[in-house]
């Protein structure tokens, strides 16, 4: 009998931002964490929990346009607020329609592409594709809704969203990153 999954790992993205990351498993899901910087200067932060079915179930963003955090709500819509830098903005997330299934995808976070493949991997057959509803989280800080975000399966362990770059996970869930590693996070 295997134990829940708790690893922690390092890479780079193919343009040289450096990403360290961890992933918790327990009784209540998985608890995804990345860091990505470039050199010092850290681009986000990430906080990304997943139900144990690996549905999103709450995320905490930190990064230069601003802090985000967001949840789903029983009632299939999503929840949240975004505290903008630029100003004395808190702009609230409030009913936004958000089905059980939907995707928050965030550009340049391997760690959020990760979770979705690792959920879709039931689902979505290699060489095969499926287009789901969600919210995509951008640099900028603007939350953008997209009724048909594309993610194809290329081959057991390829992803790719579509437009986008191909990306690879372990059987775990874990991003393949370049020059990259991994360890258990727990001394065993």
């Amino acid at each position: 009998m295997t134990g829940p999954t708790r690893l922690a790992g390092w890479g780079r993205l193919a343009d040289g931002a450096s990403v360290t990351w961890t992933i918790s498993e327990g009784r209540k899901g998985r608890r995804w964490r990345e860091v990505v910087a470039d050199g010092d200067a850290v681009r986000h932060a990430l906080l990304l929990e997943t139900d144990p079915s690996g549905r999103f179930s709450h995320l905490e963003l930190a990064a230069a346009a601003g802090l985000w955090t967001l949840h789903p709500e029983g009632d299939g819509t999503l929840h949240g607020n975004h505290v903008d830098p630029r100003g004395t903005t808190v702009r609230h997330v409030t009913g936004w329609h958000f089905g059980r299934d939907d995707w928050v995808v965030i550009p340049g976070s391997p760690i959020a592409a990760a979770a979705i493949a690792r959920h879709e991997a039931a689902v979505i057959a290699p060489k095969d594709g499926v287009a789901r509803a969600g919210v995509v989280l951008g640099r900028d800080g603007r939350l953008m809704a997209d009724p048909a975000i594309r993610l194809e399966r290329l081959s057991a362990r390829g992803w790719r969203f579509v437009p986008g770059d191909p990306f690879e996970v372990t059987e775990d869930g874990a991003p393949v990153l370049e020059a990259g590693g991994g360890s258990d996070l727990e001394v065993g």
